[in-house]
């Protein structure tokens, strides 16, 4: 009985929603969404705005049109077309780089300042916008959303709901899944490599943070807190660039560090 009312509320938010299913060139997978291309967008809007308001962006030209010049290049390979890509950089000496829904990514000035390369600023980039195309943020919230509405139903209450939607947005700045993130790594390499970019460059980028990992505490919204541990990373990106995995990084990704 219980299995059925769950079913039967499960079967209500699809209703109510509305999902589609479509085949994402990025994952090679089928998948059923419930946000579309137009939510998504909405829901990108929504919170860049509240992003900005947070924090204050770079306004230096060269920084701005390097930055755009290279996700271009980047967007012009990627698997999704379907949406126009923002790029800003934000004025915060803080390792890290964040994308959400609906093309918009983010780079903080102290990550920025650490890249030495386009390549290596197109491995951070890139990475970024597999996450956009993989639509990593948008599963991340449907799967929030609906478990809080299907809650909101069992109980009737319309405060559940809302805490539903709150609950959805505040999931978009919590940390991706350790597969979401190797995802994102593979995918970033494809893209470099189309747009021409070398995609070692990435490596280069890890090991910076890893190096910055080993020296310094860990830091608040650091990129390397908030990821995997940075060896499997590399091992996993050893691994897209080459097509093989070498000995040592299978014992990363065997490994905790």
């Amino acid at each position: 009985m219980k299995y059925l009312f769950t079913l039967y509320c499960l079967l209500s938010v699809l209703y109510l929603f509305g999902c589609s299913t479509e085949y994402n060139l990025a994952t090679q997978q089928q998948e059923t969404l419930i946000y579309g291309t137009d939510k998504e967008v909405s829901i990108g809007d929504a919170v860049s705005a509240k992003m900005e308001q947070q924090y204050d962006i770079v306004t230096d030209v060269d920084v701005n049109e390097r930055v755009q010049r290279i996700l271009d290049r980047i967007a012009a390979v990627c698997d999704r077309k379907d949406i126009t890509y923002f790029i800003k950089v934000l004025d915060k000496d803080t390792l890290n780089a964040v994308s959400l829904p609906g093309g918009y990514v983010y780079i903080f000035k102290g990550l920025y300042d650490e890249l030495e390369t386009d390549d290596q600023i197109a491995g951070v980039i890139a990475h970024e916008v597999g996450h956009i195309n993989a639509r990593h943020a948008v599963k991340r919230i449907q799967n929030a959303y609906g478990a809080m509405i299907l809650q909101g139903l069992a109980t009737q209450s319309s405060a559940k709901v809302a805490q539903g939607v709150n609950f959805a947005l505040l999931s978009l700045f919590s940390e991706y899944s350790q597969q979401d993130e190797f995802e994102a790594d593979r995918l970033g390499v494809k893209y470099m490599k189309k747009a021409g970019y070398d995609p070692n460059a990435m490596t280069q980028v890890l090991v910076k943070l890893r190096e910055d990992e080993e020296k310094t505490p860990a830091r608040e919204y650091s990129y390397w807190r908030t990821h995997p541990f940075i060896a499997q990373r590399i091992s996993v990106v050893n691994q897209a660039i080459t097509g093989k995995l070498e000995f040592k990084d299978y014992l990363n990704l065997m490994g905790d560090r």
